[in-house]
């Protein structure tokens, strides 16, 4: 980052001003990497504007900040205005580099991710998978951008109900594939390994000893405030409640809580909504009805402004609060 704003200060007293949004478009992906999502937005929307005007829509430049603006929408939970956005720069992709160029991909597998986020499971794993078989013809058999296109098939399984099994399929490839790659102390393998772990229910004592490595190689490279910290939080947390230490799951969980609000600026998010569900969950293990009711009811309203009407996280939100219900009247 500091060898960037040199660049940018260098180029403001005379570069032309393409260059200097270029250089704006680097900054943002490194803003982006570390969990500044609003700094990064705001300087690729900067950009993309100056490289419009003086490259075209149609350059290169410019649909490539232009998936990086759509892939950050993802990250913010804005899946309506991401798809538009990426499917907006996929257009101009395919007609000026064509189907199986790398960044055309890349934007496509990020339009899987959205699918997959907004519950269109079906379409998400074909696109994907259309995608990483491209992938493999462009690089090989074995390429990190086509270990990373395996997690997101892995999430898009693990995200329905009963595919566990094929989601730890995809995350193993994952895994062996990264090896190749990437030192067993940096933050790719510790992610699979975390993935891996997700997939693979009844064993919370195992989840927390691959929670605490992953944490310690997260906190090297990572601001304690990162998102990717705080998910893992909330997988500790989903550990400790499974082994029904309730407490420390309720200080896992408000600990995400936190990271997640500093990290989405206090806006909706879908990571937000899984904390209160989960903290709904462990608080109606413990009959506290009314703070599970405000907990479940607050995911809720969360996922209506962001997910698409019938996804199944609001069905599921909706059917937890049924639940309430009912065990609430059992005790009265």
């Amino acid at each position: 980052m500091d060898y960037h704003q040199k660049a940018l200060n260098i180029q403001k007293s005379g570069s032309p001003k393409a260059m200097t949004a270029e250089t704006c478009v680097l900054m943002g992906m490194v803003k982006c990497k570390i969990g500044e999502f609003k700094s990064a937005l705001n300087l690729y929307e900067d950009s993309l504007l100056v490289l419009k005007n003086a490259l075209g829509e149609d350059h290169s430049s410019s649909w490539k900040t232009m998936a990086q603006i759509g892939s950050l929408h993802f990250e913010l939970s804005n899946y309506e205005q991401s798809m538009a956005i990426l499917l907006e720069a996929e257009r101009w992709q395919l007609s000026s580099v064509g189907e199986e160029d790398r960044d055309t991909l890349e934007t496509q597998a990020l339009i899987g991710r959205v699918l997959s986020a907004t519950g269109q499971y079906e379409m998400a794993l074909v696109k994907l998978t259309d995608v990483c078989e491209k992938q493999r013809k462009l690089f090989g058999s074995k390429h990190p951008t086509i270990s990373d296109t395996l997690t997101y098939i892995g999430e898009c399984f693990l995200d329905q109900e009963g595919m566990a099994t094929e989601a730890r399929l995809q995350f193993v490839e994952c895994y062996n594939m990264r090896k190749e790659f990437f030192a067993s102390d940096q933050i790719h393998i510790a992610e699979s390994m975390v993935d891996i772990i997700r997939a693979r229910s009844g064993q919370p004592d195992r989840a927390l000893a691959i929670y605490r490595n992953a944490m310690e190689v997260y906190k090297e490279y990572l601001s304690d405030d990162h998102v990717l910290i705080g998910r893992l939080l909330v997988f500790e947390g989903d550990s400790h409640a499974e082994l029904h230490d309730f407490s420390t799951a309720i200080e896992r969980y408000e600990q995400a809580k936190s990271v997640f609000s500093k990290a989405f600026g206090g806006e909706c998010a879908v990571d937000s909504a899984l904390v209160a569900v989960n903290i709904g969950k462990v608080l109606l293990r413990k009959c506290d009805y009314d703070s599970a009711k405000t907990s479940f009811t607050s995911a809720l309203d969360i996922y209506q402004q962001i997910l698409p009407e019938g996804h199944p996280k609001i069905t599921s939100a909706l059917n937890h609060l049924d639940r309430v219900e009912q065990e609430e009247a059992l005790c009265v």
